[in-house]
């Protein structure tokens, strides 16, 4: 076993995230199967809800394992981006009012330029789904950045330069939101524009430093991208605008998705901008 993680250890990275994702596979697939015969035959509420529950939590299980016995961490959580509770509370937080005011500008720009209106009936009703929102913004922010930020990105600079790393985990990011065919695809490329350019937004967040000794954690990404699926979730689940038909869609956003427009590039971009000069080491 020591030799087998030896050898992993002074391989490349590619093959390290595909021994990882090898080695999660394996031990979760046994359970997984039946679970998955299960759903099929329609004796398993929630349909494939459980299977891919448990492949995240056998993700959890056997990461802080990969870390020490490959890499030879001795705080793999930490090395993954829990660095203290003060540093990421705030860096959540931050992050986090940076993406639901990114969404509200988005917003405010469509309706002042009559390219959009409020939903008429706004009531109680959003509190519900904002709520739901919430909760959704939460799990996805967390889930989401353990696993493209706090894992591969890291695993990957490992073996790669910096800006390879920043691509390649991007790349995946967006690859692994848009599995679609082709012709989908690219009628829909502004969507994957969108997810490619999240991803690196993304990647400059988790690599802010927290403090002088140049220590990155998870806060500012996990808040961002639960901000920003927040406001998704109110303007496309709640439909809290509707388009007027002024402009295209492609401008204000494809499939009721903000950032899946020209508008929304826009921003991101300018977040992109923002993000790097805050990810600069301090001089």
């Amino acid at each position: 076993m020591a030799i087998a993680a030896s050898k992993l250890a002074k391989s490349s990275s590619p093959v390290r995230v595909f021994a990882f994702l090898g080695l999660v596979a394996t031990v979760w697939a046994p359970a997984a199967l039946p679970l998955y015969w299960l759903s099929a035959q329609g004796r398993l509420p929630g349909g494939d809800l459980f299977p891919t529950a448990l492949l995240y939590l056998v993700f959890l299980i056997v990461l802080p394992r990969w870390q020490r016995r490959v890499h030879g961490v001795v705080q793999p959580w930490r090395q993954i981006g829990f660095a203290g509770l003060k540093p990421l509370l705030r860096g959540m937080g931050l992050g986090g009012i940076i993406g639901v005011l990114s969404l509200a500008l988005l917003v405010l720009v469509q309706l002042g330029l009559g390219w959009a209106r409020l939903r008429p009936d706004l009531g109680w009703g959003l509190v519900g789904i904002g709520l739901a929102g919430a909760i959704t913004a939460f799990a996805v922010g967390w889930s989401e950045e353990i696993l493209f930020r706090g894992w591969l990105l890291w695993e990957l600079e490992q073996g790669c330069s910096l800006r390879w790393a920043l691509a390649i985990s991007s790349l995946i990011f967006a690859l692994a939101h848009f599995i679609k065919p082709l012709d989908v695809l690219l009628a829909m490329l502004p969507q994957f524009v969108g997810l490619l350019l999240l991803g690196i937004v993304l990647v400059w967040a988790r690599r802010i430093p927290l403090d002088s000794a140049a220590t990155t954690g998870l806060g500012h990404p996990v808040g961002l991208h639960s901000g920003l699926v927040w406001g998704y979730y109110l303007v496309n689940v709640g439909h809290l605008i509707t388009p007027t038909g002024a402009v295209p869609a492609w401008v204000t956003g494809l499939d009721d998705n903000p950032l899946a427009g020209l508008l929304g590039l826009a921003l991101l971009s300018l977040l992109g901008g923002i993000f790097f000069r805050w990810s600069q080491p301090p001089q």
